[in-house]
């Protein structure tokens, strides 16, 4: 059984093979999991003792936004939901205007505003790796959000939201997992 980081073996005896790397002549391993040994290509690598598959279509992630642009939100990816061990290649992610709702958006900071913590459905992944997520079904959307005037978290009244601090009362595309209720 190998830990990231543990030493494996050296260049002399094997070859860095899957989830092994190099480094001054020595190997080791870059992910938790069993040792393996290829004879006939002298090769040392590290079978994960569970399997953790990349970011895909379909997943559901938590995020933070990190600016509103006039037809997209970019996404900062923290977490998949549900408990998947999934990998983020890329934690930046964009969720154009066509997927924020079935229902016409006029201006997409009354659906998300900056530091807003929104849930969100991976809807595919483009060539570099470039993400797009969809929050167009009632799940997704907005699941803590602050106000814009004093950056208090906002409590959920009916439908608009409202900082009872400064009592500023602000919209959003909403989750139906809102955090303050």
């Amino acid at each position: 059984m190998a830990l990231p980081g543990d030493f494996l073996s050296t260049e002399e005896e094997f070859v860095a093979g899957k989830n092994a790397f190099d480094s001054e002549g020595n190997i080791y391993s870059c992910s938790t999991g069993f040792i393996e040994t290829d004879s006939k290509l002298k090769g040392i690598s590290v079978k994960p003792a569970k399997e953790i598959q990349a970011v895909r279509p379909g997943a559901i992630v938590l995020g933070r936004v990190d600016f509103v642009k006039e037809n997209a939100v970019n996404v900062e990816i923290c977490n998949v939901a549900g408990g998947e061990r999934l990998v983020i290649s890329q934690s930046a992610a964009c969720l154009p205007v066509r997927n924020v709702s079935r229902e016409y958006v006029e201006k997409l900071r009354d659906c998300f505003r900056t530091g807003d913590l929104v849930k969100a459905r991976v809807a595919k992944i483009l060539p570099g790796n470039n993400i797009d997520l969809e929050t167009n079904s009632p799940e997704f959307g907005v699941v803590k959000a602050f106000c814009s005037k004093c950056r208090q978290p906002l409590h959920l009244f009916g439908p608009s939201l409202k900082c009872l601090r400064c009592g500023s009362t602000e919209r959003r595309k909403i989750s139906r997992d809102y955090f303050l209720k």
